[in-house]
């Protein structure tokens, strides 16, 4: 189980999960839950709504208006309860249905986000470059990210577009060609050339979504012996019976004592 927790000006929630996935046919209905936290030291209220959002090519979520994305799913969701409060300690338990269409928008991967806000707004002040007092109301709000994928959408497939080396960092830039999203695994393997010896570095996992493209940093090690290594990026997005690769050939150069 995944927990996402934000506290500001002493203001805490935690909700869980993070995400919520679902694989609906056109024309059909399913629930997801999720519990909602008030771990401050008094009664909060809290409202429930949708929006979208989109996706870096370094992977940092933009959230977006409600309809602003053209695979947005979130006029399909509705929550119960969408307006609630909790006292100090106390839980509750958000039911968000998915209803898809009968209609060819149902026939393809979507997303959206549910926001649990504060619906409470914090009063501030700040001094602006003139010397002037502004009043700033600050809302606060939590996102879960939904997916919806249509039992059609079975298509998978990640395409490396490039391997490079730039200063300490390797750079591997893939695309999502398929029709659903692809849960990654990626990872770059050294193999040093003058002795052999092959080493791999931590893997990274992450979702990219359709039609989208992502770019995947590997910082190189600065423990490692200074000579020509071969690298080998490597995409694993499920399929047992392929991986997308790359391979380069670098120089890590002698370290500077000064």
């Amino acid at each position: 189980m995944f927990l996402s927790f934000f506290d500001a000006f002493g203001q805490k929630i935690s909700t869980s999960p993070t995400r919520l996935n679902y694989k609906v046919s056109p024309g059909g209905s399913s629930t997801g839950l999720i519990t909602v936290t008030n771990n401050a030291e008094r009664r909060q209220t809290f409202t429930v709504d949708f929006g979208d959002f989109d996706a870096s090519r370094a992977g940092k979520s933009k959230f977006l208006s409600k309809g602003e994305m053209a695979r947005s799913c979130a006029d399909w969701l509705s929550a119960t309860p969408a307006l609630f409060e909790l006292d100090p300690g106390e839980s509750q338990q958000i039911r968000v249905v998915m209803d898809v269409p009968q209609d060819s928008t149902a026939l393809m991967a979507r997303w959206a986000v549910a926001y649990i806000r504060l619906s409470e707004e914090r009063q501030g002040q700040q001094e602006t470059g003139d010397g002037l007092i502004v009043n700033l109301n600050q809302a606060y709000r939590f996102g879960v990210y939904v997916f919806q994928t249509p039992p059609n959408a079975v298509y998978a497939k990640g395409e490396l577009i490039d391997f490079k080396q730039d200063e300490d960092q390797l750079i591997l830039r893939l695309r999502n060609v398929g029709e659903t999203f692809l849960k990654c695994n990626s990872y770059a393997e050294f193999t040093n050339l003058q002795t052999g010896e092959i080493s791999r570095l931590k893997p990274r996992n992450f979702t990219v979504l359709p039609a989208s493209n992502r770019d995947v940093t590997f910082l190189i090690p600065k423990d490692y012996p200074p000579g020509k290594y071969s690298v080998l990026g490597v995409l694993d997005y499920g399929n047992r019976d392929e991986v997308a690769a790359a391979e380069i050939e670098i120089e890590i150069k002698e370290k500077s004592k000064e």
